[in-house]
């Protein structure tokens, strides 16, 4: 069964509703390029409030873990996600509002806002543009410091000695 994820995003700011959930990771089709696999699930809860102005806003906060793959390696990365955002509902599209707003993130006042949309761009933020290992834990570092070791001049010399010897 799958829970009903649309919600008209203004009043769900002003009557404060909350939206809680589980999303299954291979469901976030826009991450599956940054994925060394598409298993498991991430937890997110999406708050309707207001902010000391008085504008209606949706909090996002998505916790969970990704398989990313490492851009090293290419191998499994765990990381772990806990992100948080507030995000203004924008009222007037267009208007001087979103001048209003600086620092923060919007997203339009609409009858039909999706939660999975907004748990997947919060997801997308979080994840690093090229994820890899730390220092000294990534399979492609060692294998690298082996082969630095090899000169490649040592093959052409093993070639040469055996080219002397006959």
């Amino acid at each position: 069964m799958v829970a009903v994820t649309i919600f008209d995003s203004l009043e769900f700011a002003r009557t404060k509703q909350e939206l809680l959930g589980k999303v299954e990771v291979v469901r976030l089709s826009r991450l599956a390029d940054s994925l060394f696999d598409h298993t498991g699930s991430l937890g997110y809860r999406l708050t309707g409030d207001l902010d000391a102005l008085q504008r209606p806003v949706v909090k996002v906060s998505v916790e969970g873990e990704l398989h990313l793959e490492c851009q090293r390696c290419l191998g499994k990365l765990p990381f772990l996600i806990s992100s948080e955002s507030s995000l203004l509902v924008l009222v007037h599209a267009g208007s001087a509002e979103g001048d209003a707003i600086e620092d923060l993130d919007g997203i339009p006042a609409s009858a039909e806002t999706d939660a999975l949309v907004l748990v997947e761009d919060e997801v997308l933020l979080a994840v690093p543009f090229a994820p890899r290992h730390p220092e000294g834990q990534c399979n492609a570092a060692a294998g690298t410091a082996n082969e630095l070791r090899v000169s490649p001049f040592a093959t052409l010399a093993r070639l040469r000695q055996d080219t002397v010897q006959n």
